[in-house]
C-alpha cells in the first residue's frame, strides 16, 4: 500500500518498521528513531492504538550523551582492525590485511545503515551494502565505482578474502590493489564520521528549539558573505573534533609546555642501534663526494635505503589530509 502511495513521488525515501522493532530501537538510542520519532512528527495513528513510547518523548541532553559514548565505542573497535590492517600491511601479509579492512568496512556500513536508516543488512558484502545504503547515501553507495573496472575488481577481491582468506591458502591481491581499499576504508571512516555529526546536531537542534535562522542571525560580518557560511563554521567544527585523530606525527612534551617529540618505530635496542648506525654511515657517505669510504661502510646502498624509509615514516600524512579538508573549505 506505502509502496503505491509514494511510486509517483521520487523525491522522496520512505522506510517501514514493525512497531515493536522501532520501539526497542528508540529506546535503544538509535540515532535514527531518537531523530525521527518526535511527537510532532506523527502524521496519523489509529484510534484504538497505544503509543505511549513515542507520546511526548522527548531527547534530553543525557540521551544525546549516551549516543555519541555508544558511536566512539563502536570507532574504537573499528580503529582496532585498521589497526591491525596497518600491521599485517607493514610485515607483507597482504590477504590477512585485507581481510581487516573488509572487517572495517563491514563494521562502519552497518554502524551508519543503523543510524542513517533504521535498520542494518546482516551481511558481509560489502558489494550489497553499497546497494543497500545508495539511495540515503549516495557517496557511501559508490565508494567503489562499479562502472570503472580496477574499483570493481577491488570490491570483488574484498569480498572474496573475508572467505577465502580464512579457508585456503590461494588468495592473491598486490600492494596496489590493497592500498585503493585502505584508501577507501580511510574515506568512508570520514564521511560515517561526519554523517553522524550531521544526525546528531539535528537531534541536537530540536532539543535546543533551535533553527537555521537562529544560527544565520548569530553570525555578523560587515563583508558580503561568501557561499554557505552556517554550513562551512558546522563542517569546520566537525573537522575540529576530528582532529586528533589526525594529528599523529608530533607527540607533546610531558614536561615542556609547546614542545613536541617525534618518534620513530623501533623493534628493540638492537634495531635502534643499527638505526643510528644507518643515519652516522649516510653522514660519513655525504662527506665523501668524490671517494669510496672503502670498507667502513660495506653496503652503502642499503643504509641509504634504510634512512629514505625513516624520512618516509617523518611525513605527515595523517595531517595533510585534514590540510586538504580545510584547504577546500577556506
Amino acid at each position: 500500500m506505502i509502496g503505491k502511495i509514494f511510486q509517483e513521488e521520487t523525491d522522496f525515501l520512505y522506510r517501514v518498521f514493525p512497531y515493536g522493532y522501532a520501539e526497542q530501537q528508540l529506546k535503544d538510542g538509535n540515532l535514527f528513531f531518537v531523530h525521527g520519532c518526535a511527537w510532532s512528527n506523527l502524521i496519523y495513528s489509529g484510534p484504538s492504538e497505544e503509543m505511549d513510547v513515542f507520546h511526548g518523548y522527548g531527547t534530553d541532553e543525557k540521551t544525546l550523551d549516551n549516543i555519541r559514548f555508544n558511536f566512539g565505542k563502536e570507532l574504537e573497535k573499528i580503529n582496532g582492525f585498521m589497526e591491525g590492517a596497518a600491521f599485517f600491511l607493514e610485515n607483507g601479509n597482504l590477504s590477512q590485511s585485507v581481510f581487516l579492512y573488509h572487517q572495517v568496512l563491514e563494521l562502519l556500513f552497518r554502524t551508519v545503515e543503523l543510524f542513517l536508516m533504521g535498520k542494518e543488512r546482516k551481511c558481509h558484502s560489502i558489494k550489497e551494502h553499497q546497494v543497500y545504503i545508495r539511495a540515503f547515501a549516495p557517496e557511501l553507495g559508490n565508494l567503489f565505482d562499479v562502472d570503472i573496472e580496477e574499483e570493481q575488481l577491488s570490491l570483488k577481491l574484498l569480498d572474496e578474502a573475508y572467505i577465502t582468506t580464512r579457508y585456503s591458502n590461494n588468495y592473491r591481491i598486490n600492494n596496489a590493489q590493497l592500498d585503493n581499499i585502505r584508501q577507501k576504508a580511510r574515506r568512508m571512516y570520514r564521511i560515517v564520521a561526519q554523517l553522524f555529526e550531521n544526525r546528531l546536531e539535528a537531534c541536537r537542534r530540536a532539543y535546543d528549539g533551535q533553527d537555521a535562522t537562529t544560527t544565520v542571525r548569530f553570525i555578523d560580518s560587515k563583508e558580503k558573505p561568501i557561499g554557505d557560511i552556517p554550513d562551512t563554521i558546522e563542517r569546520l567544527g566537525r573537522l575540529a573534533g576530528m582532529a586528533k585523530d589526525h594529528f599523529k606525527l608530533l607527540k607533546p612534551d610531558e614536561d615542556r609546555e609547546g614542545i613536541y617529540k617525534v618518534e620513530l618505530t623501533t623493534k628493540g635496542y638492537l634495531d635502534t642501534a643499527f638505526m643510528i648506525s644507518n643515519f652516522l654511515k649516510v653522514c660519513i657517505l655525504a662527506m665523501y663526494t668524490d671517494e669510496h669510504p672503502g670498507g667502513l661502510i660495506p653496503h652503502p646502498n642499503h643504509n641509504v635505503q634504510e634512512v629514505l624509509k625513516y624520512i618516509l615514516e617523518l611525513i605527515p600524512l595523517e595531517e595533510m589530509e585534514l590540510l586538504d579538508e580545510l584547504r577546500e573549505l577556506l
